[in-house]
């Protein structure tokens, strides 16, 4: 397996779930995700409070979590939706489009670096395990190819703990700078926009994150998460505590 940021923090010898959950534990989540209510994310503020219940919910509840995990790794729409990346890698749980919740987990590498950026979608986070520092910024320039990076002015930093529950606006340009394995419970819009805004605080590179659907298949093949990959997160997930 060729290595990723963080793969020094992981066993060298991955395996799967040690205590895979029932068919039973399986059913009894499945109809737990399927009770929980629609969420409206163009009322921000009752979206947040919908979500953040929704995500205390699971990520409070170390054996559904658990369930819900190992099902999406047999279930294969959503496992080929999990994927590495330079700075976290992504497991996505659970994914209901009309009611508005794609929930996954951030799993953060080591390396980090701060790149200002938006989001296809709204979104709440739900921290589990780490910590982020976390900025939030304006601008008065538009977030293209000519924009200036020495033109994104910081108006709010704060360390994000353990428990905290963050919920932005798609539109809103933020840094993450996380610890190494920072994993956070996240839920997502469906997407506002075709595509999301990136620059690099330190050499201001611009470019764009874009939906599966949008990206070539040769990107595709890029960031999914092999089984190995995998096995290396569902051991240092139980070895953290998260399940």
């Amino acid at each position: 397996m060729a290595t990723r940021p963080g793969d020094d923090l992981l066993y060298p010898t991955p395996g799967p779930l040690s205590a895979p959950p029932s068919d039973a534990d399986v059913a009894k989540a499945e109809a737990l995700m399927a009770s929980l209510p629609a969420v409206r994310w163009d009322d921000l503020e009752s979206a947040a409070e919908i979500t953040e219940a929704i995500a205390r919910r699971l990520g409070d509840d170390r054996a559904l979590l658990r369930t819900l995990l190992a099902r999406a790794t047999r279930t294969p729409e959503l496992r080929q939706k999990f994927e590495c990346h330079a700075l976290d890698d992504k497991i996505v749980i659970w994914d209901d489009q009309a009611k508005g919740l794609r929930i996954r987990l951030r799993l953060a590498n080591t390396d980090q670096y701060e790149r200002v950026h938006n989001h296809r979608y709204s979104f709440t986070a739900y921290i589990l395990h780490g910590a982020y520092q976390h900025t939030l910024y304006a601008t008065d320039q538009p977030l293209d190819e000519s924009a200036d990076v020495s033109r994104f002015w910081p108006y709010f930093v704060r360390e994000e703990p353990v428990g905290r529950c963050i919920t932005l606006d798609h539109e809103q340009l933020h840094t993450t700078i996380t610890e190494p394995e920072t994993v956070s419970l996240m839920i997502q819009s469906p997407a506002r926009k075709q595509r999301a805004f990136m620059i690099r605080r330190d050499d201001g590179r611009v470019w764009y994150r874009y939906g599966a659907a949008d990206e070539p298949v040769e990107r595709r093949a890029e960031v999914h998460m092999d089984d190995e990959r995998l096995h290396h997160w569902l051991s240092r997930l139980e070895t953290l505590g998260v399940l």
